[in-house]
């Protein structure tokens, strides 16, 4: 294991844009150590979340990381394969979206939503999933945490939503979580 859990250095990623690729986080460096918190400011638009989902080994439709290294726990993860990287996402590293409301599936209630990633990844069965999604709904204070996962996602205010999906981001408790 490397003294940092998430090495970025040198990042150029590029969007396209009006049909030609423009740079939308360009050179960008940073080290990530096990217990360190580490925050980005910057206006709408920046590259914050995409940035973010480059954490994850990933890019939205229409963006491509073009050069320079993304590593967690001195694994490089912009040439590793997608089945390796999908075994790392909700397990090793999770992602908080900035849109809870967007990141929801309306036809499902939150538990199973919450349980997905823990039973699709064989950390837990159903009924451990179930349990631990009550425990981190009552750490993260949502009304009766014991039935608030029955509810589906427009039952609930987004500030529930987005604490419900900070719930699902450490449910597999990673090592890493993007906000």
């Amino acid at each position: 294991m490397t003294e940092n859990m998430l090495e970025i250095q040198n990042l150029l990623i590029e969007a396209e844009i009006e049909g030609a690729w423009k740079p939308i986080v360009n050179g960008l460096s940073l080290n990530l150590k096990k217990g360190e918190i580490v925050g980005l400011i910057g206006e709408s638009g920046a590259g914050k979340s995409t940035l973010g989902l480059a954490a994850l080994g990933y890019t939205k439709p229409g963006c491509r990381i073009v050069s320079g290294s993304i590593r967690f726990d001195g694994q490089e993860l912009t040439t590793l394969p997608e089945p390796e990287l999908r075994k790392l996402r909700g397990v090793r590293v999770s992602y908080v979206a900035q849109s809870a409301a967007a990141a929801f599936n309306p036809a499902h209630r939150l538990i199973d939503q919450f349980s997905e990633t823990s039973i699709q990844h064989g950390r837990m069965n159903a009924s451990e999933a179930d349990q631990r999604g009550r425990e981190l709904f009552r750490q993260l204070e949502l009304p009766d945490p014991d039935h608030f996962g029955e509810r589906y996602p427009h039952q609930v205010s987004g500030g529930q939503l987005q604490r419900a999906m900070t719930a699902m981001a450490m449910g597999c408790q990673p090592e890493i979580v993007v906000f």
